[in-house]
């Protein structure tokens, strides 16, 4: 817990320094081309991006136990509140993504570690190799291309109903699913190797029972880490799917917040995505305890 909370000050410390090395001058994002130098200085002095670096660091500091990320340049609300408007529907394309990609994960593993070489474990190996090297955003376009423009099934852009939800979900499903796979197939592999599974067995014990009481409990721990992997990719590597689906969601919100140089919600958006990484993976560590006795014993 020590060591994260020293990680998460790094990365506040990392933000905020990159940010103000990128090019471009918020305040002439926020004004029209012809603007003149009395007019930037005046949304400078309103941005705070006129103070010295050391101020400016200060100012966001000091706001961050209390929760206040600033005042975004472009939309004139607090920062906080304006992703939180948002997060809802990120949640809910991150969380439906991740149903998606471990429902056909563990099943397809699971079948092609029973049956090795069978159909399932060719059409599993398949899958898994064209959303590993598929980009996300192609994936996007055809999905959108056949299911939306040809066929009219669901909406291409925008979020109006669960119909609008399918497609992109399908999409991020597609990128995190392939290590699901590969994993749980590798490890249940291995699980339906070892003696106890051999005893059991002999034992008279069902296949069915013995798959999934037996060897996936043991076979889980390595899909527990790469779970909370694509958790912490989920909610911070949307941003190419909400942009291909016009997506409302903080994806969205963070690239519209680049293009205008709006340093207080890209600070914070990058800050809260990497805090709930590390809480993520903390509860991971904690959850091994609790799947895995000989780590109880150990400790």
């Amino acid at each position: 817990m020590l060591q994260n909370l020293v990680l998460i000050v790094v990365i506040v410390l990392a933000v905020f320094i990159l940010m103000r090395l990128t090019a471009g001058d918020p305040a002439r994002m926020s004004t029209p081309v012809f603007a003149s130098d009395e007019i930037l200085q005046t949304y400078r002095e309103q941005f705070g991006t006129d103070k010295p670096l050391t101020a400016q660091l200060w100012d966001f500091v000091s706001g961050l136990p209390k929760g206040d990320f600033g005042t975004s340049f472009r939309y004139q609300e607090p920062v906080f509140s304006l992703i939180w408007q948002r997060v809802p529907e990120t949640l809910l394309l991150a969380f439906t993504a991740l149903v998606l990609a471990l429902v056909f994960a563990l099943i397809v593993g699971i079948a092609g570690a029973r049956w090795p070489g069978s159909w399932i474990d060719r059409f599993g190996i398949a899958a898994s190799t064209f959303g590993q090297s598929a980009p996300t955003f192609w994936i996007g376009l055809m999905l959108v291309l056949i299911f939306s423009v040809n066929l009219g099934w669901f909406p291409a852009v925008g979020f109006t109903g669960w119909k609008s939800l399918v497609l992109p979900a399908i999409a991020v499903a597609l990128a995190v699913m392939p290590a699901d796979l590969r994993v749980i197939r590798a490890s249940m592999m291995d699980a339906l190797n070892q003696d106890y599974i051999r005893t059991a067995r002999a034992f008279g014990v069902s296949e069915a029972r013995i798959t999934l009481f037996y060897a996936l409990r043991n076979a889980a721990l390595p899909l527990v880490t790469v779970v909370g992997i694509d958790l912490g990719y989920l909610l911070g590597g949307t941003i190419v799917t909400e942009v291909v689906f016009n997506y409302p969601g903080v994806g969205q919100l963070a690239i519209d917040s680049v293009n205008a140089r709006d340093y207080p919600v890209i600070q914070a958006i990058t800050i809260l995505t990497a805090m709930v990484f590390v809480f993520v993976n903390l509860v991971i560590d904690l959850l091994y305890m609790a799947l895995d006795p000989r780590i109880r014993i150990e400790a």
